[in-house]
């Protein structure tokens, strides 16, 4: 291949009680990470276009997908460079993924043009490197199920280490995008150093009994252990509107509703053979409009399949 088209979809990050190791890829919104070889070594970010692109940067360095996609050369040893265009379908400080989709997307594009491909942990990795540059930390509970689809679970970091579950069929998501941003860097300073013990039983509980929903295919079950004592409420000062959002989404029939990443996207979930998921949105949207709070974009969407090749 000398030229490839990926779609990068937008992810669930911590799932309430997962944090840094839950994600789930969603089936929109997405990028769309073009890439072409060059005969120069090194990467180049040629245009960004789309939501939100005028706050990124061309610094290929700098730019998640370029940084991402430097890490595959550099693994690889390949003897080439590449030429992006990437396309944003939705805006970086949202809260779901917005760098990790243009990191995955990136790390895939390069794979794809490799002769001998990478391993899919080894791209994950790549990927999880270039948000170590845009956001400060290591983390794959974003590039992860946009890589991968489905729903992911980080066993292990050091090294890492990542399983795949497919979610139910019946799970739907709804996604509230507020107009104001909040940075992974900014969110990430708020959360507690220590933790209780009893604090550490309670989350371990919901996150165990998370995964059990995923692969019994129980939304049920799935909704109400997307609960977080620990780093979603430290994170609400930076998120206004956060908790009526998702108060009301449960009363409205939501079987759970989290903090989307660090912000300020709020989610819920709902069995979408029983509901179309509208009801749900409008309750959300009505709580943000009586706290005088501007939303940007909505989404009733459902779980995906990740990065893909056009």
């Amino acid at each position: 291949m000398e030229k490839v088209k990926v779609v990068a979809p937008a992810t669930l990050s911590n799932l309430g009680s997962g944090f840094d190791v839950f994600g789930m890829a969603l089936s929109e919104p997405f990028d769309i990470i073009e890439a072409r070889k060059t005969s120069e070594p090194g990467v180049i970010i040629e245009s960004v276009e789309g939501w939100g692109a005028e706050v990124i940067t061309l610094d290929a360095a700098l730019n998640s997908t370029g940084v991402a996609a430097a890490e595959v050369l550099k693994k690889s040893n390949a003897d080439f460079g590449i030429a992006f265009n990437i396309k944003k379908g939705f805006r970086p400080g949202s809260g779901i993924g917005s760098s990790g989709a243009s990191a995955a997307g990136g790390a895939v594009a390069a794979n794809l043009l490799l002769k001998n491909k990478l391993p899919p942990r080894d791209i994950v990795a790549c990927a999880a490197e270039s948000e170590r540059v845009t956001s400060g930390s290591f983390h794959a509970d974003n590039v992860g199920p946009c890589v991968l689809g489905g729903f992911t679970v980080i066993r292990c970091y050091e090294p890492l280490e990542l399983k795949k579950i497919t979610p139910p069929k019946n799970l739907g998501v709804v996604v509230v995008m507020p107009s104001f941003t909040v940075k992974t860097l900014d969110a990430r300073t708020v959360i507690p150093k220590q933790v209780k013990l009893s604090d550490m039983i309670y989350e371990v509980g919901n996150a165990s009994s998370l995964v059990l929903g995923m692969c019994s295919g129980d939304v049920d079950l799935i909704g109400k252990s997307m609960t977080d004592i620990v780093v979603e409420p430290s994170r609400s000062k930076l998120n206004p509107g956060l908790m009526d959002a998702k108060k009301a989404a449960i009363e409205a029939g939501a079987a759970g509703s989290f903090l989307g990443g660090s912000g300020p996207c709020v989610i819920a979930i709902f069995d979408n053979s029983l509901t179309d998921g509208k009801p749900i949105l409008d309750a959300m949207l009505d709580s943000y409009k009586r706290a005088n709070i501007a939303v940007d974009k909505t989404w009733i969407t459902t779980w995906g399949e990740g990065c893909r090749s056009l």
